[in-house]
C-alpha cells in the first residue's frame, strides 16, 4: 500500500475528532501532514484514540506504524507500551529506532528488558542506550557499563548520557576511568555524566583531570564539579 497524494485538512480532522480521517493523514506522502496528524492524536486524549493508534502499529504500511509509534510516544500512555515492544523486532529498522524512544518517553520499567536487548542491533542502539537513560532504571547500569569500551564512539557517547541520567553510583568507577581516554569527546561525555550523577567519589579524579591541555574539555570538567559542589549543598 502506497502512501496517500491527496492533502487532507488535519485541523478539521482534530476537531471533528475523525480518527479513520487522521489515520488516512499518517499515511500522506506530505511529512508535514504526517506530522500534524501525530501531533493532532497527541492532543485527542479518548481511549479511541489511543486504541486505534495501538491498532495502526499492526499496518503494513511501515509509514504508518512509525508515525504511529511518535504519536504514542507523545500521548505517554502505558498501555502501549507491550505493543511498542514488539516493534523492537520490526523489519524496519526505523520503526524499531522510533519504538525504542516511544518506550523511553513513556518510562514504563518493562521495557527495560527488552531494550537492553536492543543494545545488541547497531542499527537503534543509539536509540536504545537513550531510552534507558530516560526510563532510569538502574537495572539497566550494568549492561550499559559492559558497552564502555565498545568501538563505536557515538555509541559509547550515548551510553555514557544514559549513564548519566541514570545518576547511579554504580556507573562512577567505570566513568571516572574515561576520564584518561584519548578521544574528547568520550572523556568529555565522562565528566558530564560524572556530573549529573553527583557522586563524591568523582571529584578527586576530575580536579586530576583539570591540566588537560584542550581549554573546553577543561570547561567541562569545571562545570562537573560545580554541578557536584551544587549538589552538596542542596
Amino acid at each position: 500500500m502506497g502512501l496517500l497524494d491527496n492533502k487532507p485538512n488535519v485541523r478539521k480532522l482534530e476537531r471533528e475528532k475523525d480518527i479513520s480521517g487522521l489515520i488516512d493523514a499518517l499515511k500522506n506522502k506530505d511529512i508535514n501532514v504526517r506530522i500534524d496528524a501525530e501531533n493532532a492524536f497527541t492532543r485527542i486524549r479518548d481511549e479511541s484514540a489511543l486504541d486505534i493508534l495501538i491498532n495502526a502499529l499492526n499496518d503494513e504500511n511501515s509509514d504508518v506504524r512509525w508515525n504511529a509509534v511518535s504519536a504514542l510516544g507523545k500521548i505517554k500512555n502505558e498501555k502501549a507500551t507491550e505493543p511498542l515492544i514488539l516493534l523492537l523486532n520490526d523489519e524496519k529498522w526505523y520503526v524499531r529506532m522510533h519504538a525504542a524512544i516511544a518506550l523511553g518517553e513513556i518510562g514504563d520499567d518493562r521495557a527495560v528488558d527488552p531494550l537492553i536487548e536492543s543494545l545488541n542491533d547497531k542499527n537503534i542502539r543509539n536509540n536504545a542506550a537513550l531510552a534507558l537513560g530516560m526510563i532510569g532504571n538502574s537495572k539497566a547500569v550494568k549492561f550499559l557499563i559492559g558497552y564502555l569500551h565498545d568501538g563505536d564512539i557515538v555509541f559509547i557517547n550515548h551510553v555514557e548520557d544514559a549513564l548519566g541520567k541514570i545518576g547511579d553510583e554504580e556507573a562512577v568507577e567505570p566513568l571516572v576511568k574515561l576520564l584518561s581516554n584519548d578521544d574528547v569527546s568520550i572523556k568529555r561525555h565522562a565528566a558530564v555524566a560524572l556530573g549529573k550523577i553527583g557522586s563524591e567519589k568523582a571529584v578527586g579524579p576530575l580536579n586530576e583531570s583539570l591540566n588537560d591541555k584542550r581549554w573546553y574539555v577543561r570547561l567541562q570538567i569545571e562545570e562537573a564539579l560545580k554541578e557536584i559542589k551544587s549538589r552538596r549543598q542542596e
